[in-house]
């Protein structure tokens, strides 16, 4: 892998946040719809709390997965060190990823 600089926690959390929006946007899933189906699983969570942990970006690789399951989330596309590090999608990633991806 090439050397491509130094990635900032921000275009990180940015990814996770892009990511997520991007498979709910794609299968249609409010965060009304994704609390339940989360419930459905075990997993805790009410809309406020949701959508500002995803607003932030910050959550573990554990809440990240358990979203993913309960969207119904097989695959993911990763961008590349470069395209991270360039800033992929920014503040608008989210629609970016959905009009270029299909479930």
């Amino acid at each position: 892998m090439e050397n491509v600089g130094r990635i900032d926690e921000a275009a990180w959390e940015q990814l996770v946040k892009n990511i997520l929006r991007a498979e709910m946007m794609l299968r249609g899933i409010s965060y009304e719809q994704l609390v339940a189906r989360l419930a459905a699983l075990g997993i805790i969570e009410n809309v406020p709390n949701l959508r500002n942990k995803v607003a932030r970006g910050r959550f573990g690789a554990s809440f990240f997965a358990q979203c993913m399951v309960a969207i119904g989330v097989d695959r993911l596309q990763i961008p590349t060190a470069e395209q991270i590090r360039t800033g992929i999608g920014g503040e608008h990633g989210a629609q970016v990823r959905a009009k270029g991806k299909r479930p």
